[in-house]
């Protein structure tokens, strides 16, 4: 009698072995199938200018001589290229997502902002140059120029 039950009980072990093995095989299966429907389209639009130094030569001057005194805020700058980009931005409806110091030493700073339906991603980078230190006379009234532009969309 022992035998029997020593025997029912690892053929029912066996079984239930053999539903979970089946079962993690069917879920491993289906995962790529139900990821699917998770994933996100994501477009990428990026644009590195072409710094033309005499116009930045010419817009520094303009500011040494005072006009245009927002120029030397690096936040400021980004803000108007990024309303360039997306002309529909009012403060309220962008969110300051980030602002993440280059490597250039404080030299580079982009800037990122997400409307707040959050199904997109707008990133401004803005610079200062050492070669207008001599029309600037000191740091900190070099001008910022946007170098580069990136928007991200996810749908």
């Amino acid at each position: 009698m022992r035998l029997q039950r020593d025997v029912r009980t690892t053929s029912s072990s066996r079984k239930m072995a053999a539903i979970g093995v089946a079962g993690i095989f069917g879920v491993m299966t289906l995962m790529p199938v139900t990821m699917a429907g998770n994933t996100r389209h994501e477009d990428r639009i990026s644009h590195e200018r072409v710094i033309n130094r005499a116009k930045v030569e010419n817009l520094q001057r303009w500011v040494s001589a005072g006009h245009a005194d927002w120029c030397k805020d690096a936040r400021v700058v980004a803000a108007e290229e990024l309303w360039r980009l997306a002309p529909d931005y009012s403060g309220d409806g962008f969110e300051l997502a980030a602002m993440v110091a280059g490597e250039t030493g404080g030299n580079r700073v982009t800037f990122e902002w997400a409307p707040l339906d959050g199904r997109s991603l707008y990133r401004v980078t803005v610079e200062r140059f050492d070669w207008l230190l001599p029309i600037a006379k000191n740091t900190e009234s070099i001008v910022w120029v946007p170098s580069s532009t990136e928007i991200l969309t996810q749908e």
